[in-house]
């Protein structure tokens, strides 16, 4: 096979890809490539931008109202009958019975410190229904920072973990990928972001090394947990 014919085959992979025509496997071998490879991603970025055209002339429609509601029951389950972080513990008995513990200190901790910042102190505990992951999370007014602290949920090898913000019908804002082998992190956030925080769910997705190649979650969801006023 020739050098043409490889890149041929690169771009047809990018292609498919950007369609969404890979199946899951393939898509997470290509995003690995992704995250090494220049000149794939100079080969995807092309097929982004490319297809994206293919919309300017439709004329933009209102969702309807009920389609967020939709949305976040399809990515995170009902609402209203998703347990507490403390309840969902619980549940599982002794086996994570020093788990538990360590949570509650933390928790006790943290909220001590939040009632020293002064200013609007905003909260999130994001989880996994199953326990694999789980993250403690607070907006610490004075510093502009987010501070995180992992309890269970270790990255893949190869990949990382990013947080992002999800307010409304709006497109998911990255808020930065965790560091690796850190287990608690601090992402400093801009006023614009944190002025949406009251409004939004924090989620945290599985992503190619580095982070996500296109500005949205391209991985799992891995949990999520919504933005509360401490």
């Amino acid at each position: 096979m020739t050098d043409d014919d490889d890149t041929e085959d690169e771009i047809t992979l990018a292609a498919e890809y950007a369609l969404g025509l890979l199946t899951s496997g393939e898509a997470v071998a290509f995003e690995d490539v992704l995250s090494v490879d220049p000149e794939m991603r100079d080969h995807y970025a092309q097929w982004a931008a490319s297809l994206t055209t293919l919309t300017d002339e439709i004329d933009p429609v209102e969702p309807p109202a009920h389609l967020q509601a939709q949305i976040t029951e399809t990515l995170f389950g009902p609402v209203e009958a998703k347990p507490s972080l403390l309840a969902r513990l619980g549940i599982f008995g002794p086996v994570l019975g020093g788990l538990v513990a360590a949570v509650l200190v933390l928790v006790v901790l943290s909220q001590t410190n939040f009632l020293k910042d002064g200013g609007p102190t905003y909260v999130a505990e994001i989880a996994a229904e199953d326990a694999s992951l789980l993250v403690t999370a607070r907006f610490d007014p004075t510093e502009g920072t987010l501070q995180m602290s992992r309890e269970a949920g270790t990255p893949l090898a190869g990949r990382s973990q990013e947080l992002w913000l999800i307010v409304g019908e709006n497109p998911p804002i990255s808020l930065g990928v965790w560091p690796d082998g850190q287990a608690q992190a601090a992402l400093a956030i801009s006023a614009d972001v944190a002025a949406l925080l009251p409004d939004g769910v924090l989620a945290i997705s599985d992503e190619p090394l580095g982070g996500s190649p296109t500005g949205q979650p391209t991985g799992a969801i891995l949990g999520a947990g919504a933005v509360t006023l401490l």
